[in-house]
């Protein structure tokens, strides 16, 4: 394990969840509301942090990174949810 690619996974996954929150709270100024009442980017970023490292430890060394940047990216996923909840695309 490289302290590098887990470095640059948490990376990824920190702007990741940053941008999900941006939308976020951008959305509920427009007056959308949070499905989930309880959502904290801190837990978020806790729970891709922490899923990160198991699969950094529990998968052989070739899908590792395959893995984890998997995962880092799940949060651009929502954001761009966001975006298009925000824009009118999905209703």
């Amino acid at each position: 394990m490289t302290v590098q690619s887990y470095a640059s996974m948490l990376l990824l996954a920190a702007v990741g969840v940053i941008s999900d929150y941006a939308t976020t709270v951008a959305g509920l100024c427009m007056g959308f509301h949070e499905a989930n009442p309880n959502y904290s980017p801190l837990w978020s970023f806790l729970f891709f942090a922490w899923t990160i490292a198991i699969l950094f430890v529990i998968l052989p060394r070739k899908i590792r990174v395959l893995g984890s940047i998997g995962l880092a990216i799940t949060p651009y996923l929502v954001a761009a949810n966001n975006l298009m909840l925000i824009f009118g695309f999905v209703a």
